[in-house]
């Protein structure tokens, strides 16, 4: 079982840069060359999340762990690997 997103037809891993960038962008599977996209609603809804939950946070996040400049850090040490294996690929539709 292989962590992260994955190729719907073939199972070959997809590259972590196009899970974070390029989002609803159509691009090529590195195994048996079928055209994939990532949808970008739910990688929109993990960043309102990210925001939502710095902005409800930053004002009560310790200063002696870096007040808010520690607590984006935080936030984007979990969440990059969090949408990384929450991602999900599709085949694009054939138009």
């Amino acid at each position: 079982m292989t962590i992260g997103p994955v190729c719907p037809q073939c199972d070959a891993p997809v590259p972590f840069g196009r899970t974070q960038w390029s989002l609803g962008r159509v691009f090529s599977c590195r195994g048996c060359d079928a055209t994939l996209v990532i949808s970008r609603g739910r990688a929109g809804l993990q960043g309102i999340l990210m925001f939502t939950t710095f902005w409800l946070v930053r004002d009560r996040f310790p200063a002696e762990w870096g007040g808010q400049v520690g607590l984006f850090v935080l936030i984007v040490a979990v969440a990059l690997p969090l949408t990384w294996v929450t991602t999900r690929v599709r085949l694009a539709s054939a138009s």
